[in-house]
């Protein structure tokens, strides 16, 4: 209700309530403070959201990272690393067992032999980075590497290896050259004997022909010197 006064001309006036006291200007008031704070409170939840997932990414790849670095796995890269020696010379310029034990972990395996008097130790690590059987194997003498083995390291050979593409190998073709064209092989040993580096690749996957069809290339200090092959087609 409108409050009358007198004025000093002797009239009298209805005086109007000031807007910040009608009821009208409060229910808006209230409206306008309930979208506002709405607003603002969808805006930090999207914030939060998107902070959480930036978060949540972030773990993920430090977890990713971590994981790959303590994963224990023996690499292809690593294996690759392992230095060996002569077996004529004491394997000196070899890894030593010792080395590869802080490397690659504790070995599944260990087994020694003594031929012509020379005792070779041989040490089989399976945290390895490939299919079911996966395993390293590297033998010492001396306490150092001397020949290294390794199987069952996952391939993705696009390559398809038919009988006539086995009987194209030629000796003379140095090993990186074949890789190059043919990929990685399945199974490689390595040793180093009397100054001669004997590499012999083992072939599985991609190649053509029945169950179980493989073969192998020997390559004499860089070069192929020989080849044998089964089930091929």
């Amino acid at each position: 209700m409108s409050k009358k006064v007198v004025g000093e001309d002797g009239r009298t006036y209805k005086v109007k309530k000031p807007f910040y006291k009608r009821i009208w200007f409060w229910v808006l008031a209230v409206i306008a403070i309930l979208i506002i704070g709405g607003s603002l409170s969808s805006k930090d939840n999207s914030n939060a959201t998107n902070n959480a997932g930036k978060t949540t990414n972030a773990n993920s790849e430090t977890s990713e990272s971590t994981k790959t670095d303590k994963s224990g796995k023996i690499t292809r890269s690593q294996f690759d690393s392992i230095k060996i020696g002569d077996l004529m010379n004491n394997a000196q310029g070899g890894d030593t067992l010792d080395s590869l034990k802080q490397k690659f972990g504790k070995p599944e395996s260990t087994s020694s032999d003594t031929t012509n008097g020379v005792k070779t130790d041989i040490i089989t690590w399976t945290n390895v980075a490939g299919g079911f059987g996966a395993s390293v194997v590297v033998s010492f003498t001396d306490n150092h590497a001397y020949d290294k083995n390794l199987t069952g390291f996952k391939l993705s050979r696009k390559q398809t290896i038919k009988l006539s593409d086995f009987e194209a190998f030629s000796n003379g073709t140095k090993y990186s050259d074949f890789t190059a064209k043919w990929g990685q092989p399945d199974y490689y040993n390595e040793s180093l004997i009397s100054g001669s580096t004997t590499i012999v690749a083992g072939y599985t996957s991609g190649v053509k022909g029945g169950l179980g069809a493989n073969f192998n290339a020997t390559f004499t200090n860089g070069a192929l010197s020989g080849k044998t092959q089964s089930g091929m087609k």
